[in-house]
């Protein structure tokens, strides 16, 4: 087979992205497209509030007089935030709002060196005399970060949250079959990314690429080989230098596939869903068909839509949850 050199083809705005790769050799769509979606979802460096403070309230549980919903509501609301900042500097946004109607991202006091995305965001309602001054810690960082994690003891009574940083929202891909003239035998790489705007999804793509690409490298630089820390390797593999004629191995059994070792990113989830059940602890698929719609609706983070949209990936593959 001619190696033939593969054409990037790109369609993209600022938060959505289709990318195309043809042709490839069969089996390098599936091998490219797996690890770049993983890495997508977790490597991909964003920012996120990792704590609120919110003048006269101790705790997450409080309500606010004046202020339709309650601290909790109001926290989840922030959770939704995209800040993009300009260097790798934390930064604090402050909001003093004393009139009635709703409260924005937009009525934030932000330093130069952050900018807020998604404007129209709404933080909470105001009512009546109705006050709310607030401080919001945003940082930069990867992955997920559980509360317990961030350092607020820069600010009394400053409640910490919940950091997911990723600014990649969705991928998915598929591998199609395709040709060059007489050549048959290839595959087509089609990787479609979502982001919430503070990166593009072309900018998302070159990250995870890097990324990628330093974790391989290790295996063409110059590194000690230590042989002797191995045990000898056991005489059953050892190849045999007889001139007898080899027996046969046996075939090996087939199996059905085992779904308790079906990790959830063959799943086309969301960053949000997927982390909110990795946190869990439900990390594979066999888990998460374990649990029923009841069990999943106690999940921090899982509500109808989630439940729709894991369902749905689920069928896909003839799979269901518990009933």
């Amino acid at each position: 087979m001619v190696q033939m050199e593969p054409h990037f083809k790109v369609r993209a705005n600022e938060t959505y992205g289709e990318f195309i790769v043809e042709p490839l050799p069969r089996g390098y769509g599936q091998t490219i497209g797996t690890p770049l979606r993983r890495l997508l979802l977790s490597a991909v460096p964003g920012t996120a509030v990792t704590s609120v403070y919110i003048e006269d309230v101790l705790h997450e549980f409080s309500t606010i007089d004046g202020v339709k919903e309650d601290v909790m509501q109001i926290i989840l609301n922030l959770k939704e935030l995209v800040v993009k900042l300009h260097d790798d500097e934390p930064v604090t946004l402050t909001l003093r709002v004393e009139r009635e109607g709703p409260v924005t991202a937009a009525d934030f006091e932000l330093p130069p060196n952050a900018e807020v995305i998604n404007k129209d965001l709404h933080i909470a309602t105001l009512a009546g005399k109705g006050k709310l001054v607030m401080e919001v810690r945003v940082e930069p960082g990867t992955g997920y970060v559980p509360a317990e994690i961030h350092n607020t003891k820069d600010r009394i009574n400053s409640i910490p949250v919940d950091a997911i940083f990723t600014p990649v929202r969705r991928v998915a891909y598929r591998v199609e079959d395709t040709r060059v003239g007489q050549e048959t035998d290839l595959d087509r790489l089609v990787l479609r990314i979502w982001t919430d705007g503070s990166i593009s999804p072309k900018e998302a793509l070159d990250t995870a690429v890097l990324s990628l690409r330093t974790q391989l490298s290790v295996f063409g630089s110059e590194i000690e080989v230590l042989e002797d820390q191995f045990p000898p390797m056991p005489a059953a593999v050892i190849p045999s230098t007889s001139t007898q004629a080899p027996v046969a191995a046996a075939e090996p059994k087939k199996t059905e596939p085992d779904v308790a070792h079906i990790s959830l990113d063959s799943l086309d989830l969301s960053s949000r869903v997927l982390h909110s059940l990795q946190e869990e602890g439900i990390d594979s698929v066999n888990a998460l068909l374990a649990l029923s719609e009841r069990d999943l609706k106690k999940v921090g983070g899982i509500g109808e839509k989630s439940l729709g949209e894991i369902a749905e990936q689920l069928a896909a593959k003839g799979l269901k949850l518990k009933e």
